[in-house]
């Protein structure tokens, strides 16, 4: 009996000692997958918009109504429908507009990961006129559903610098 009270007992001690035991951490992502991710991501942004493929540019968003886009042509676009409609109507507006990230940035942020740099378009106004719009943004990227997505993308172009004010020659006046 004296045996099996022992057995008992070591049981009970090992079981609190498991109990009480501080817990895992986390298991903490890898970095290097997470920047890999993001990047292979901005490429194919890049490659959908060189192409002027909306739906290919669109299926690079989270397909669910929190996905949020601040493109430079317009307020917000909310839900992954609405992306697939404001790409759609940009490609018709500005078709053969050739993308670049001039600065690109990656910071790891738990699961996901956020991005911003700067950007440069290229396009021909309808008139023919050659015009170039520098701009700057900022996303969140995570993989959902097993694929690599923006969460969370603003693309913005700077106001232009206000006009200078006009100088008054006092000594005409005189």
């Amino acid at each position: 009996m004296n045996r099996f009270l022992l057995f008992v007992f070591l049981g009970f001690a090992c079981g609190l000692t498991f109990a009480c035991a501080p817990p895992s951490e986390p298991a903490k992502p890898d970095t290097e997958a997470l920047l890999a991710g993001a990047k292979a991501l901005d490429e194919a942004f890049l490659n959908a918009f060189n192409h002027g493929d909306a739906e290919a540019m669109a299926s690079l968003y989270w397909n669910s109504p929190e996905t949020v886009s601040f493109p430079p042509e317009a307020l917000i676009a909310r839900g992954h429908a609405s992306i697939v409609e404001g790409a759609t109507h940009s490609f018709e507006a500005m078709q053969g507009a050739k993308l670049e990230f001039t600065e690109s940035h990656q910071i790891p942020a738990g699961d996901m990961v956020i991005g911003w740099g700067l950007w440069r378009m290229t396009l021909t106004t309808p008139d023919g006129t050659p015009q170039e719009i520098v701009g700057r943004y900022t996303d969140v990227k995570a993989q959902r559903d097993g694929q690599w997505v923006y969460l969370l993308d603003h693309a913005s172009v700077p106001l232009s610098p206000p006009p200078e004010p006009a100088t008054v020659d006092e000594s005409a006046t005189e």
